[in-house]
């Protein structure tokens, strides 16, 4: 029996996993956990076939997405789920007593468990995952910034990471400093890999001209498509 083969396309800010099958037609399913599209796609079926179908059918998508988004909203609202996202997947919060060691581990498929000697007061509880959820952020740069230091050619002095209102990322050109929103720690890989890329773009120029958006096309072709994600996850 032939193997599928997955991969995933981004379409209007959209992730979409696609799985090669031996059939005949495409389909599309909505997660209503979390409104992720998959798609099973005919093995034969040509690239640019396949997004024009896509294309074609991503206000239906958007429209469900809305849907669940609302579903989930409302739940949250009537305190009857607890979740936090990570890495664009939504986790439900168990907490663990009884544990010898504190600490917090993700547990798939959508479980992220609390370990605590006892049940923590909702205040720490909250202020424990803050510091967490950073940690989680602040590990994931150091391989992202290496790996792009090299295809850009610069380097960066220094990396931080803290909350912001109204920017995803802030680069000081002079000092060579990039600071992250912690926020991003919520938003699928692909979001933070953007705004890494913007910010580091700006060592080659800093301001926002036809120059800057040369490099952003040539470095990362697909980042207009990615802003769009970035920008309406969670707000769908």
């Amino acid at each position: 029996m032939a193997t599928e083969a997955a991969s995933d396309i981004i379409l209007a800010g959209i992730v979409i996993h696609i799985q090669r099958k031996e059939i005949k037609n495409l389909y599309i399913r909505l997660s209503p956990d979390d409104g992720s599209v998959m798609v099973s796609a005919p093995r034969n079926m040509k690239e640019a076939t396949l997004r024009n179908i896509l294309a074609g059918r991503m206000a239906w998508i958007e429209k469900r997405q809305k849907r669940y988004q609302k579903a989930i909203e409302t739940k949250l609202q009537n305190g009857d789920d607890e979740a936090y996202w990570l890495w664009g997947k939504k986790y439900h919060l168990e907490i663990v007593t009884g544990a010898l060691q504190s600490k917090i581990l993700p547990v798939p498929p959508s479980r992220l468990q609390m370990h605590r000697a006892i049940a923590p007061p909702v205040e720490k509880k909250e202020k424990w995952l803050a510091l967490w959820f950073r940690e989680q952020l602040e590990q994931a740069i150091p391989d992202l910034a290496a790996r792009w230091e090299k295809i850009i050619g610069v380097k960066v002095a220094v990396w931080r990471v803290k909350t912001m209102k109204t920017l995803w990322g802030s680069c000081n050109v002079r000092a060579r400093r990039i600071w992250l929103n912690s926020e991003l720690v919520k938003r699928p890989p692909e979001c933070l890999e953007y705004v890494v890329v913007h910010e580091m773009v700006h060592l080659l120029e800093a301001s926002h001209n036809r120059r800057f958006y040369a490099f952003m096309d040539r470095f990362l072709p697909d980042w207009k498509e990615r802003r769009r994600r970035l920008n309406r996850f969670l707000n769908m």
